[in-house]
């Protein structure tokens, strides 16, 4: 088995920026709206007395001195030889790491390093106290230095530090004496309490004693440190905290800045802030990791949950509009697109706990902006009228795309890149009834009656415009699609997933949202919708029943083309009601659960929904494309309908997932989605938000 070797974004909340760290020999460091890694080196480590430097394995070292740029090669002639840095980077078998659900932690003999990213429940903003909103809104991460030297006959010396020819810092305390540390311009920074045990380094090198200026410092270089004295027979703890600020407005197409500059002025507001609040931000983080500890989940699987919680935050961002209303957005990962809706309805359930208020504030920008009328194109090659339905995203990487046009959909296809007209009608239904059930917001359900009733004509439409041939599967295609056509989330895998029309997966999503939009309508008393979605249940029901291949035991994947693949997100869509307690609904569904069931016997089977060579579980039967966080939807609701179909290598497999993620090939980019099931290897979706679907195994 491979070394362990991964990185994990410490991010605060809405702030859409992280302190990557925990590569073995690759670089991280603060990165702000970035689609991977920074580069930076971090230098993190401790020496006893004047040993070499023993540092953690997060940089890589320069081949020469930034100095020669300035020096030039005339400066060289005749100068000795530089002597080596006296550097040893620590390897895994040095030190241990522990990932929680809000902290990272590295050990070594009496050495310290940890980050701790704290979540907490937060109230509707608006609501908030100033003190409370600087407080779950701050862009600010902790982090700490400990030595137990109480044994130790000499000083050690602890060193936290940056280093990027790039990123040129400044010490923090020619504007802010309270502060010990360095920024990069007015964007991110790090700093601790001024302290006699604390002294700053600056440079081309941290580790060279010269050159310095009279303050000890040489401003020129790029690199910095903060180093820490620790007293023979003492043990410290220092407190460290990493800022980030973006003043004014960041965006485009929507004017916005971020929320937070609503009540910081200052990157050194940031860190003062977060110096005085570091004990309070400390017990809540150790308050989260004790919550997952005490969990029922295995060691495996807590680790996806930390690390999948860690790239969620670090996604986030919570804007100020012109006109001071909150904009909440998640960026996709990588993609940087904005609140992409195959995102949003999968975060519903870790948002719903922590801040279910970001859900509705979506749901209301989808229709104020990003919903759209369209015509369907039926089976017969007529046009009718279709419906409402919204877009895939709202733009990409801070620029929100005209109203009702998304960054990412284009006309004329048939795969990747194509419109997903059905997908994100289902995804509007399926979210906004999971908002307003569990948070029992029935003001705002009832406000958005009218959407809803027009989403109960789209959806009918798009089965068929003649309802004499409806038999509750899509089979008509969005007149945006041109020549090409509808694509469902699973844009990169083959025609099992990825196509929309007659698609399995997306049938029993459609049954998930009107079981929904059934209870829905009748909490409104709206008796005549509400019976259109009875109707609805029970008609595609029965047609997906139809569908079952008796002789096989299996539903095929598509109901065209003689398709033969397996899929395990034949499940999904059920989700959604068993999330809000819907089960009494499912009871009717007795004979196409009976036959998923069957289904589901057969697929968890080696070389079928099981790869293989890794153990890991696949989507579909033909693709090795998998993606982590719909494996951990479907895992929820298989253990809750269906866990006698679980073989033990299907249940096992999460050795296998979380092993995806702590390698090099996914490591390097922190939570990966899409995934090679056969070697591991990440195939797109890197630094991504979704993975937070395994929120769901805790509620189990």
């Amino acid at each position: 088995m491979s070394t362990e070797s991964y990185h994990t974004q410490h991010a605060p909340f809405g702030a859409f920026a992280s302190f990557t760290v925990g590569l073995v020999g690759g670089a991280g460091g603060f990165g702000q709206s970035l689609r991977g890694p920074a580069r930076q080196n971090v230098y993190v480590g401790f020496r006893r007395g004047r040993e070499a430097w023993r540092l953690l394995p997060f940089f890589v070292p320069p081949k020469s001195s930034a100095a020669v740029a300035y020096t030039g090669e005339a400066a060289q002639v005749g100068a000795p030889p530089p002597e080596p840095l006296r550097l040893h980077s620590l390897s895994p078998a040095d030190y241990e790491r522990r990932l929680d659900w809000a902290s990272d932690a590295w050990t070594s003999g009496g050495f310290g390093f940890g980050l701790r990213t704290p979540f907490d429940r937060i109230p509707e903003p608006e609501t908030l106290s100033a003190e409370a909103a600087r407080f779950h809104f701050a862009p600010v991460v902790c982090g700490y230095l400990s030595y137990d030297n109480t044994a130790g006959a000499e000083a050690v010396e602890l060193v936290f530090g940056i280093g990027e020819a790039d990123a040129q810092m400044r010490p923090l305390d020619d504007t802010r004496p309270a502060l010990a540390g360095f920024a990069g311009g007015n964007l991110f920074g790090y700093a601790t309490a001024p302290s006699p045990d604390v002294s700053l380094r600056q440079g081309f090198s941290v580790f060279e004693d010269v050159p310095r200026d009279v303050r000890g410092l040489h401003v020129l270089g790029g690199e910095t440190a903060l180093v820490f004295k620790v007293p023979a027979g003492a043990r410290r703890e220092f407190p460290l905290v990493l800022g980030f600020y973006q003043a004014g407005v960041v965006t485009t197409g929507l004017t916005a800045s971020y929320a937070y500059t609503r009540w910081f002025d200052s990157l050194e507001a940031v860190l003062q802030h977060g110096l005085e609040q570091h004990a309070r931000y400390t017990e809540l983080a150790l308050r989260r990791d004790a919550e997952l500890a005490a969990s029922r989940l295995d060691a495996d699987q807590k680790y996806l949950v930390a690390q999948a919680t860690h790239s969620y935050l670090a996604s986030t961002q919570l804007f100020q509009r012109a006109d001071g209303r909150l904009l909440w957005v998640v960026n996709e990962g990588e993609y940087r697109m904005v609140n992409t809706f195959d995102l949003t309805v999968d975060h519903v359930f870790f948002e719903l706990a922590w801040h279910p208020w970001a859900v509705r504030n979506t749901l209301d920008l989808f229709v104020e902006r990003y919903a759209y009328l369209d015509e369907v194109r039926t089976p017969e090659g007529t046009r009718a009228p279709g419906g409402v339905s919204f877009t895939h995203d709202m733009g990409i990487m801070n620029h929100f795309t005209p109203a009702g046009r998304s960054s990412y959909e284009c006309d004329n296809l048939s795969g990747c890149f194509s419109h997903m007209t059905m997908e994100q009608l289902l995804n509007w239904v399926l979210t906004a009834v999971t908002y307003a059930w569990r948070t029992e917001d029935w003001d705002w359900l009832g406000r958005n009656h009218p959407v809803l009733l027009r989403c109960v004509d789209s959806l009918e439409r798009r089965d068929h415009p003649d309802s004499a041939k409806r038999d509750g599967i899509l089979k008509c295609d969005s007149s945006r699609c041109g020549t090409g056509s509808e694509i469902t989330t699973y844009d990169s895998l083959d025609v099992s997933l990825g196509q929309a029309r007659n698609n399995l997966y997306l049938a029993v999503k459609t049954l998930g949202a009107w079981i929904l939009l059934g209870r829905a309508l009748r909490r409104l008393d709206d008796v005549a919708a509400a019976k259109r979605a009875t109707l609805a249940v029970s008609r595609l029901c029965r047609s997906l029943v139809e569908r079952f291949e008796e002789d096989t035991g299996f539903f095929p994947a598509v109901f065209e083309q003689g398709n033969h693949s397996r899929i395990i997100p034949a499940v999904e869509g059920f989700a959604y009601p068993l999330y809000l307690g819907m089960e009494d609904e499912l009871a009717p569904l007795a004979p196409l659960i009976e036959r998923l069931r069957k289904h589901l016997r057969g697929i968890f089977k080696a070389g079928v929904c099981l790869d293989a060579t890794s153990g890991g579980w696949k989507l579909s039967s033909t693709s090795t494309n998998t993606w982590f966080s719909k494996i951990a939807l479907c895992q929820h609701v298989i253990r809750r309908l269906f866990p006698d179909t679980l073989t033990p290598e299907a249940r096992a497999a999460d050795r296998v997932h979380a092993d995806w993620q702590r390698r090099r090939g996914c490591g390097a980019f922190a939570m990966c989605d899409q995934i090679l099931s056969d070697s591991g290897k990440v195939c797109g979706s890197r630094f991504y938000p979704r993975g937070v679907t395994t929120y769901l195994w805790l509620l189990e």
